[in-house]
């Protein structure tokens, strides 16, 4: 089984999300994370500006009428400095986790993680639970995950002409709709705009084969 399969990076990303379940004020730490902050409805998210289509998806995911995030301005441009970072440091490596931020609905306890990975390759095989799109150079989908595979050439990463494989995933801890064809395209929708605006952020030549604009991606 590849290393890079989403399946079983999914159980880990849910774990992790009940904890965050618990009551903020449990964590004292000087180091916890910024508490959500609501953000204008036709603004940004952690530093991605969304589309109307791309917000109203935020919003349908986390059930709220305004989206609240744990992120900032800053948010993208320092999860793409890490992303670069650690490539140069450590290379490829499915497992490592460089977190964007999250948004949160009414309740702000869970709600949609968005997270990117350095992968060393593009799934061949991967759970039927996933539905597969053509979307940069693969896209999964199921109504409680997405994950988005491009390949960026971009002289920051120092990578000479070997492109490198960024991976944008989407967890949505609290499905909301029956409609699991509708959930699935607006987890599409919302990690593509994050996507789009993170491999521009990198530098990645022809924004990493991703449309400028979202539509419904044909099934691969």
């Amino acid at each position: 089984m590849l290393r890079s399969n989403p399946t079983s990076r999914l159980a880990a990303t849910m774990a992790a999300v009940v904890a965050l379940a618990a009551p903020l004020a449990a964590c004292d730490s000087e180091k916890q994370a910024e508490k959500p902050k609501t953000t204008a409805a036709s603004a940004t998210l952690c530093g991605v500006q969304l589309s109307a289509s791309a917000k109203n998806a935020v919003l349908d995911l986390v059930g709220g009428k305004e989206i609240k995030s744990n992120g900032s301005e800053d948010s993208l441009a320092d999860t793409a400095r890490a992303l670069v970072s650690g490539y140069r440091v450590n290379g490829a490596d499915d497992y490592e986790e460089y977190p964007l931020c999250t948004a949160y609905g009414p309740v702000a306890t869970v709600g949609a993680d968005l997270s990117f990975y350095l992968s060393e390759e593009v799934p061949t095989s991967v759970s039927p639970k996933f539905t597969q799109y053509d979307m940069g150079e693969l896209a999964l989908a199921r109504p409680s995950h997405a994950v988005m595979y491009m390949e960026c050439s971009s002289s920051k990463f120092s990578s000479g002409s070997k492109p490198v494989l960024v991976e944008g995933d989407l967890t949505n801890a609290q499905v909301l709709s029956s409609d699991d064809a509708k959930v699935r395209e607006e987890n599409l929708n919302v990690l593509h705009a994050v996507s789009l605006a993170m491999v521009r952020e990198l530098g990645c030549e022809g924004d990493a084969g991703l449309p400028q604009k979202f539509s419904p991606p044909s099934e691969a």
